[in-house]
């Protein structure tokens, strides 16, 4: 596994594009069977070994739905900063619009919207901020989550299949329900906190700063821009927009259920300076009473658990604290290491 704590990743070169081994693979799921053999199994569990990353098609995810959300996550993003603002996340309440996020301690050059599932979540006991402006936002933005849940399911059969394990073998860390959510991400050309009190912020360098993603996977959306990078082999590798794909990556629980036989890739979004770009992850957590360790078949003699327990609500919480502000070293995996 790569240190990334321990390197300035940042100053590592980009790989060449034109090279075929540069690309994260493009994987069919179409024909995506837990209950017999299947090609797109073994694909997937080479891709979270190898780079973390892999990007499906043939998903299942109705293109008319995803059409929707573009059109609604544009349309958010084009009203006024006082709109925005009025729906804006606090320490207390995650859930919203925020405009000075950080990124271990590095402030991005992005705006965000952030939503759950309804009602008040386990974690932070807090409910999403709707915004009222915009006709059927609510909607169109729950019915993707729950496509997205779906597709996070299934893609969960098929990474415990890589694991030897029978395909629900994860499915109780995810009841009676998951702490997932969807971000709605814009960075603009221009600093999206030009005009406030930002002296005592860090510079925004980066669309979004080298981290890994706290959860089990990340189901990503991304426009056609490009500006995401994934970091294997001590080389930033572009993953490249596929027309019709969603963008799939492992998250540090996944690293962690799998003794680290799954990677949970650094990755980042260079900052744009020539046009806007746009992109929707839903990150796929554990319930909040979640235990993570590393699972029996991945633990031997010969390959002894490389992670403590952790409880998946505290990580949490000290992750989402991380991104609001600067309330010291952002918590990792490497913190919850035996070996």
């Amino acid at each position: 596994m790569e240190k990334s704590d321990t390197q300035d990743l940042d100053k590592h070169p980009v790989a060449d594009a034109g090279n075929l081994g540069s690309l994260v693979p493009t994987i069919d799921i179409g024909d995506l069977d837990v209950d017999r053999a299947s090609g797109a199994i073994e694909a997937i569990a080479r891709a979270c070994s190898d780079w973390g990353f892999f990007q499906v098609v043939n998903h299942g995810i109705d293109q008319e739905m995803i059409d929707n959300v573009w059109r609604d996550a544009r349309l958010f993003f084009g009203q006024s900063i006082d709109d925005k603002q009025s729906i804006l996340r606090s320490r207390e309440n995650p859930w919203g619009y925020y405009n000075i996020e950080l990124t271990k301690n590095k402030r991005d050059k992005k705006e965000v919207f952030d939503f759950t599932t309804e009602g008040a979540d386990p974690i932070y006991d807090a409910e999403n901020r709707w915004p009222g402006f915009i006709e059927g936002f609510r909607a169109t933005m729950l019915d993707y989550l729950e496509a997205c849940t779906s597709l996070s399911h299934r893609l969960l059969q098929a990474f415990c299949l890589g694991l030897d394990l029978p395909a629900d073998y994860l499915k109780e860390n995810f009841a009676p329900e998951h702490t997932g959510f969807i971000r709605l991400n814009y960075f603009p050309v221009s600093d999206p906190a030009a005009g406030t009190a930002t002296q005592d912020l860090p510079d925004a360098g980066f669309g979004i700063h080298h981290h890994t993603d706290a959860g089990a996977l990340t189901v990503l959306l991304q426009d056609e821009v490009g500006g995401l990078q994934v970091h294997r082999n001590d080389r930033w590798h572009d993953v490249l927009p596929v027309e019709g794909a969603l963008v799939i990556n492992t998250g540090d629980m996944m690293q962690v259920w799998s003794n680290d036989a799954y990677r949970a890739p650094n990755h980042r979004v260079l900052a744009m300076k020539n046009c806007d770009r746009y992109s929707i992850p839903f990150f796929f957590n554990p319930a909040a009473n979640a235990r993570v360790s590393p699972l029996p078949t991945v633990v031997s003699e010969s390959r002894p658990a490389a992670y403590r327990t952790i409880e998946w609500a505290e990580f949490r919480g000290e992750r989402t604290d991380g991104d609001y502000a600067d309330y010291g070293a952002e918590v990792q995996i490497s913190q919850y290491r035996t070996r």
